[in-house]
Formats: C-alpha cells, sequence, structure tokens
C-alpha cells in the first residue's frame, strides 16, 4: 500500500481545495481517524480542508460518492459499489482493501417453525433492493444467503425471495434492515438476514428469533463464508490522485496506522465505531468481537486481492459490471 509522490513538487500540489471523504457508517479506518480529530489534525499544514460527505444533503454530492464522479473524493467503503462505479467512468483509483468482519444473523417471527439453517428448504427469504441503477445491499444480501444456503445445504432452486425495495443506497443510515425486519414480522418473508451491531439492536427490539448467528471469528475462519465478509475498498479521484500523490501517499499512511492504534487503544476504538454506526457500544463489542482491530487494518496483501477478485468475478457474472473490467488498471 506504497503510493510514491516521485517528482511530485510542493509547486505540483494544487492550491487549497476542498477534498470530499465518505465511508461506511460502521467500522472503518477513515471513520476512526476522522472520529477522533486525527484526519484534520494530520494535514493542518497542508492546502487541502477534508470535509465529509455526511456534512452536506445535496443530492449532486451524495450521488456523486456513490459514482464517484465526485471531485477531489477519497472514499472507504463497500467495494462492489467502487467496482461498479469504476466500470462507469474509470474515474477512480485503488489504494487499498479491507475486510469488515461482523456477526450476521438469520432471523425469523417468534412463531415461525424454522428452527435451524436446514429448515430454509422451501421458504421465501428477504432480499432488499435499494432505489437507484446499483443496489450494494442487494449484493450484500444475496452474497451473504448463497454462502448460507451452501452451508445449509439448501438448492437456490427450492427457496424463493421476497424483494424490499429501500431508500436510495445514498441515504445515509437508511431503512433497509427496518423493512426486512417489518417483512420478516407481517410473514412477506420466512427468514431475513440482520448485519452487525444494528443487525443486533433490531433483532432484540423486535423479539426476533435468531436461527443462527455466524460470528466474526466463523466468518473469517471458514471459505465457504467468504460470502459473509464486507469488502471494503480505499479509492481516490483519479484527477486529484494525479495531482496531489503526496497529500495521498500521506493519507494512506496515516489510514495505515488506524489498526494499530485500536489494538493499543481498544476501549476508545469500540466507543468511536459505536458513535459511527449509532449503536449501544456493547452491541458494537459483540458484533465485533476480537477482530475490531483486525477489521480496521487496510493494505493490498494477495489474500485480499484474491477476495476483490472473488466479488469482481461475482458481480460479472450477474451483469452487474462489464465483463471486460480489469481490476489491474483499476489499481493505483
Amino acid at each position: 500500500m506504497t503510493i510514491r509522490p516521485s517528482s511530485v513538487t510542493s509547486a505540483a500540489v494544487m492550491p487549497a481545495q476542498l477534498v470530499w471523504y465518505a465511508r461506511c457508517p460502521t467500522l472503518t479506518a477513515m471513520g476512526l481517524l476522522a472520529h477522533r480529530g486525527a484526519l484534520q489534525r494530520a494535514f493542518l499544514r497542508d492546502p487541502v480542508n477534508f470535509v465529509s460527505v455526511r456534512e452536506t444533503s445535496q443530492p449532486s454530492v451524495r450521488q456523486g460518492y456513490l459514482d464517484h464522479s465526485l471531485p477531489n473524493l477519497v472514499r472507504e467503503g463497500d467495494a462492489a459499489t467502487a467496482l461498479w462505479s469504476y466500470g462507469l467512468n474509470e474515474r477512480s483509483r485503488l489504494l487499498a482493501i479491507g475486510h469488515t468482519w461482523h456477526t450476521v444473523l438469520v432471523v425469523t417471527s417468534g412463531r415461525s417453525s424454522v428452527t435451524r439453517l436446514s429448515d430454509l428448504e422451501g421458504r421465501t427469504l428477504a432480499l432488499p433492493r435499494e432505489a437507484g441503477p446499483f443496489s450494494p445491499a442487494r449484493v450484500r444480501a444475496l452474497r451473504a444467503w448463497e454462502a448460507i444456503l451452501d452451508v445449509a445445504g439448501v438448492s437456490l432452486k427450492n427457496i424463493a425471495f421476497h424483494n424490499i425495495i429501500a431508500d436510495h443506497p445514498s441515504t445515509p443510515f437508511g431503512d433497509i434492515a427496518r423493512r426486512e425486519v417489518e417483512a420478516v414480522l407481517g410473514g412477506q418473508a420466512g427468514a431475513g438476514l440482520l448485519f452487525g451491531a444494528k443487525g443486533l439492536e433490531l433483532a432484540r427490539a423486535a423479539n426476533l428469533k435468531i436461527v443462527h448467528m455466524f460470528t466474526p471469528e466463523d466468518i473469517r475462519d471458514d471459505p465457504r463464508l467468504e460470502g459473509l465478509i464486507e469488502l471494503r475498498s480505499l479509492t481516490v479521484d483519479y484527477p486529484f490522485f494525479e495531482a496531489n500523490k503526496a497529500v495521498v501517499a500521506r493519507l494512506v499512511d496515516s489510514l495505515s496506522e488506524v489498526s494499530g492504534w485500536a489494538q493499543r487503544f481498544p476501549k476508545e476504538a469500540l466507543s468511536h465505531v459505536a458513535h459511527e454506526g449509532m449503536v449501544e457500544v456493547s452491541d458494537a463489542e459483540k458484533a465485533y468481537g476480537r477482530l475490531l482491530a483486525e477489521g480496521a487494518a487496510l493494505g493490498l496483501e494477495d489474500w485480499r486481492w484474491r477476495h476483490l477478485e472473488a466479488l469482481c468475478d461475482w458481480l460479472k457474472a450477474r451483469q452487474a459490471i462489464g465483463g471486460a473490467m480489469s481490476l489491474n488498471t483499476w489499481r493505483a
């Protein structure tokens, strides 16, 4: 994850400018860096002003962070959306890959006869679909369902999906999980998936039956559960990258140190992650288990790259991105 400023000089750096940054509302290195004020402090003497996409309600900005058409954007978010956006405009460059391991719950209503994963045979499962041309929630849920059904020995041919229409993916803290809960409680879906700390909170509040809880350790250690990993990508707007390689290199260095900081200060890191996701600390602690600091790490190691290739192939097979797209040209 090393970026060489090479021949970039101070004269080549753009004058003071607004730099947008975006991250998922869960565990990210960017979120931990920004939440404790370290992002702004690290660049006090640089001609850049980092501003969170969350600080604006402008539709053009929110759409621009999804399709990476927003100028001067650094984004740490779900890799599927980043792959899709690169296929649209080739505007971004990949700096690093992250892995989010957190709990995944298979839930049903209290009156359901489903008590184990094999009981999903013949059932209707909840599947979200956000408004707009691309739905990251649908990718996440469908990949997870495919992995879970495979582990349970249930064929996709023997289940049905109930489509749940949700907010546009640019809506912060959208209503997808709540609508899944409503579909399960209302009987439209026989089972649903809830992810992470927010999923734990909703399952408890709605008194849902947890058929199975995949822990972060389960997901990391079992290759069959690769589809339950939430891959993150750290990407940067290409024109900004070309004009500000020294700044980008320092940003990557700062983000690379976050995992070590979280390892040294686990309670503080847990508090920040809970605040990012608007959940209780106890739920965040249960959701990430012992893998919070490890999940905050970013890199381009071979094992991370293999997981990204698998996601890319999965999207291509479903025609969510073009078959000719090359990961090698995306990499900075």
